[in-house]
């Protein structure tokens, strides 16, 4: 094996208090055909921002693809996604961050565009064959 590639391995983290929906999301993320993928699940906001703070000094941004719904108790994703813009857009914008929701509603999908740093909008529930095809367009263009 004598190569000099190193294949980097993408994190993908979801936070989201439906455990239901976190089961089906790691399962389908375990079942990613092309190359490994890591998972991190976070049932809320405080814990899955405890985590950036702690691996912010030698987190690879460029590794994270972060899903997170915004109607989660104790912090919402528009909270979470306050508190990880004060982590500065350099390392923001390497990371690709998706909001994730079972809401159609208008408001939240414009508020997207108070966080440049956001990459998208995806509404519940998650279709395996987008989120493959999302994933590996990511990888294309890392």
């Amino acid at each position: 094996m004598g190569s000099t590639n190193t294949i980097k391995i993408r994190t993908v983290t979801l936070v989201d208090d439906n455990a239901i929906l976190r089961v089906i999301f790691s399962n389908m993320i375990k079942s990613f055909p092309d190359f490994p993928l890591q998972i991190n699940l976070f049932e809320n906001a405080l814990d899955a921002l405890e985590y950036f703070e702690n691996k912010k000094e030698n987190l690879d941004p460029s590794s994270e693809i972060i899903f997170v719904d915004i109607n989660m108790p104790f912090m919402t994703g528009w909270e979470m996604m306050d508190k990880l813009e004060e982590f500065g857009h350099d390392f923001l914008n390497l990371m690709n961050i998706y909001i994730i929701s079972s809401s159609t509603s208008r408001t939240d999908r414009e508020q997207i565009q108070d966080y440049p740093f956001i990459d998208g909008y995806i509404l519940k529930p998650i279709d395996k064959l987008k989120l493959f095809e999302l994933i590996r367009k990511l990888n294309n263009g890392a």
